[in-house]
């Protein structure tokens, strides 16, 4: 009888806890420090891992130049998302077009079929997938790893044309503009009233983690060197001092003249700078590299700037550092093994330069260059930092 009454009591102290875990719309916010994070899954074209939406499972790209979360509808006309498709929970709520969340750029008040009353959208172009999309505006869950049923704003696609196939949804961790509504990161750290922080730690494998609303000493050796963040235009970005080389008595050598900030992007797979710093990195290394005297190495060198060489035929370890210095003082070196990539192709590994060259007076820092690092992104105190993992 005593444990039977045992028995009963403990179901009703759970119940109890698990009510006070709900807010008035029965969503239950897991608010414990969980020392985890968001595990990667090796992809080399961009950060992808796995996210809630609702309660679906998302295979997601993480992007740091956007701040929606973005996914298709069933109803998508032109999507090219491969399913699932989002499904609304049961707590979800339509954003309405007087909302303060309907008033940043691109925002639209849309009637996307004869059934529904108009409501928030958003329609903007996705660059980097070259896809025009309209988006219908839901607030509504996600579950992030440890981080249970977090209410954010969700960009759901009723409409796409051009662009190639959606194979994922995207997830923007990118920094919000002053009159956007908050980022799902954002909004999942308000909600579990952790700092804005956030740090990505790649291997050489593209594996690793997210840590989130925290640096987790985990996930990297040694200190973090910190330099200021921008946030112009919807991006992350740094300013290097200079880039620079030596190699065989040769120095290449460019400055914010040649480079005006570096943009880091977590959904390009490479990483690209402008025409003239591009041009001098390669006359640098051609003429570097040259002037050893291996003949053999140095006609290996000019087709590494056009094509891919076989791994056996060419010792990246010879080729020199680049680094990027830093106006607090400090330096983040990039080798060989980083700024150069492999890919397989029947059954055979090739090498190829990891650093293209771009249109942009912007250059992008891809997560080619991510690797073997523990990238920080400290919103609070407008930072990035850098550290090795």
């Amino acid at each position: 009888m005593i444990f039977k009454k045992w028995i009963i009591l403990v179901f009703l102290i759970n119940c109890f806890l698990f009510v006070q875990g709900l807010d008035k719309k029965g969503i239950y916010k897991d608010n414990r420090d969980s020392s985890k994070s968001l595990v990667l899954d090796g992809k080399s074209d961009y950060l992808s891992s796995s996210i809630i939406i609702g309660f679906d499972t998302f295979k997601v790209i993480i992007d740091t130049s956007l701040n929606y979360l973005i996914v298709a509808e069933r109803k998508c006309d032109g999507c090219t998302q491969y399913p699932p498709y989002y499904r609304e929970s049961q707590v979800f709520e339509n954003i309405q077009c007087d909302s303060p969340a309907c008033h940043s750029i691109g925002n639209t008040c849309d009637k996307p079929n004869k059934y529904d009353p108009p409501t928030c959208g958003y329609e903007t172009k996705l660059q980097q997938y070259g896809a025009n999309i309209k988006t219908i505006l839901y607030r509504d869950i996600i579950s992030i790893d440890d981080f249970k049923n977090i209410p954010v704003i969700i960009s759901a696609i009723y409409e796409q044309s051009n662009g190639l196939s959606l194979n994922s949804a995207i997830l923007g961790v990118g920094p919000s503009c002053p009159t956007c509504p908050p980022s799902p990161l954002q909004s999942l750290l308000y909600t579990l009233k952790k700092p804005y922080i956030f740090g990505i730690s790649l291997d050489k494998n593209y594996f690793g983690g997210i840590s989130i609303g925290k640096i987790d000493p985990l996930l990297y050796t040694g200190v973090i060197n910190y330099t200021t963040m921008s946030k112009r235009d919807g991006v992350y970005s740094v300013s290097p001092i200079f880039i620079g080389s030596h190699w065989n008595d040769q120095i290449y050598n460019s400055t914010r003249n040649d480079i005006k900030r570096f943009i880091i992007s977590s959904s390009s797979s490479l990483s690209y700078i402008p025409t003239s710093p591009y041009k001098q990195l390669k006359q640098f290394i051609k003429s570097a590299g040259c002037k050893s005297g291996d003949l053999g190495f140095c006609s290996k060198i000019d087709s590494l700037f056009n094509s891919c060489i076989n791994a056996s035929q060419i010792s990246i370890s010879r080729f020199p550092d680049i680094d990027l210095y830093f106006e607090e003082g400090f330096i983040l070196t990039i080798p060989p093994k980083i700024y150069f990539h492999s890919i397989s192709r029947n059954n055979q590994v090739f090498i190829c330069m990891g650093i293209l060259e771009s249109t942009d007076t912007n250059a992008i820092l891809g997560i080619n260059l991510m690797r073997e690092l523990y990238t920080v992104f400290d919103n609070e105190k407008t930072l990035i930092g850098f550290s090795r993992k």
